[in-house]
């Protein structure tokens, strides 16, 4: 488990440190404060330097422009800091507790002996240098450079698929799992619910589901095929999840319950499957009425310590803070096992408050957002 993450140079950050990191670790701080660039930090720490990690990050953030179509581009200039990049640039992770540091630099190509040829029969190449990635898990695979044009930008070719510049999908290490705001794709759903049926789980998603809806009966997951565009951040499926409730004779698609719904589902679906690994957790407030937060907060807490989850998570909402601090208030237990940190990216630090801290925040009315 990470105790203390260290940035130097990452999108808005300089340096930066966090220390005071516990089991589940809430970050709060004022809009462009630098939570979700602090996450996707950790996401690629934690993953010894898995570029699809950037991939991901960029696609989120819309930072992949089409050109044309049959090319596109993944502009990782902005991942350093200043949205700037040249043949000196980098970036680098570190935390303690073992995991190796990760570092992102931009070298020259005459210093990269070989040279990926990432750029047949695309029209708009200017190679200028190449991006390296050292870490754990770039190591164990060779250190592979990826080249970059003058604008830093990495270029795909959708005819392709992705995983022929990037390599084979990620498998060594502990899992990880990435929910942002707007929840998850159905594929990656669809994936995970198929390893939560293996193990015969499905009882402890749908006692979860109750905390929004007490009448829910079960969740089904219909089969059918997904389109997948992994730059794209839309991704469509031709498949859903239907949900039934006590005395309804249909089963309803789960969309049409509203979003607090689908985000419960992705959240228990992720605690299942990020068993000995991380759960990352963009807006974990997001479609959650204030009355419920504090619920929420015991199942990912609980769930977290029994299964050595270790959970990064942001938010904006002063209920969610307050629902973290009613939970500490009544499992006293659990206070050691949770943290907040205010960002401000004006100072060299997070502020770390424990579990008490943010109890008697609460119960005094003291704003720590």
């Amino acid at each position: 488990m990470l105790t203390r993450v260290k940035i130097e140079n990452y999108r808005g950050f300089r340096s930066y440190r966090l220390d005071g990191i516990t089991t589940v670790n809430l970050f709060v701080g004022k809009n462009n404060s630098g939570k979700t660039a602090l996450l996707e930090s950790i996401h690629l720490l934690a993953s010894g330097g898995d570029p699809m990690v950037l991939v991901s990050a960029a696609s989120r953030r819309g930072e992949v422009v089409s050109a044309g179509r049959e090319e596109a581009f993944l502009d990782i200039s902005h991942f350093f800091h200043g949205h700037d990049i040249e043949p000196s640039s980098y970036f680098s992770l570190s935390g303690e507790n073992g995991l190796p540091p990760v570092v992102v630099k931009a070298v020259p190509l005459s210093e990269v002996e070989a040279q990926p040829a990432l750029f047949e029969d695309l029209r708009s190449a200017r190679p200028a240098f190449a991006l390296m990635i050292e870490g754990w898990r770039a190591e164990s695979k060779g250190g592979r450079p990826f080249i970059l044009s003058e604008e830093g930008a990495l270029l795909v070719d959708p005819r392709v698929p992705l995983r022929r510049y990037l390599g084979e999908e990620r498998r060594e290490g502990p899992p990880i799992v990435f929910i942002a705001p707007d929840s998850m794709a159905p594929v990656s759903l669809g994936a995970m619910w198929n390893q939560v049926l293996r193990d015969k789980q499905e009882g402890e998603i749908r006692r979860a589901m109750q905390i929004l809806e007490p009448g829910l009966e079960d969740i089904v997951f219909q089969t059918g095929e997904y389109m997948y565009r992994p730059y794209d951040r839309f991704q469509v499926g031709r498949s859903g999840v239907l949900a039934s409730f006590a005395g309804d004779p249909r089963r309803v698609p789960l969309g049409s319950m509203g979003d607090g719904m689908r985000r419960l589902l992705a959240l228990s679906i992720s605690l299942i499957h990020a068993k000995g690994g991380y759960l990352i957790i963009d807006e974990i407030d997001t479609g959650f009425h204030y009355s419920i937060m504090a619920k929420m907060w015991e199942l990912v807490v609980r769930t977290a310590k029994e299964s050595k989850i270790q959970v990064f998570a942001t938010t904006h909402s002063a209920d969610c803070v307050r629902g973290l601090g009613i939970l500490c208030k009544r499992s006293p237990e659990l206070q050691a096992e949770v943290s907040a940190h205010k960002i401000e990216r004006d100072l060299d630090n997070g502020i770390a408050f424990t579990g008490a801290e943010v109890l008697n925040a609460v119960e005094q009315d003291i704003e720590i957002r």
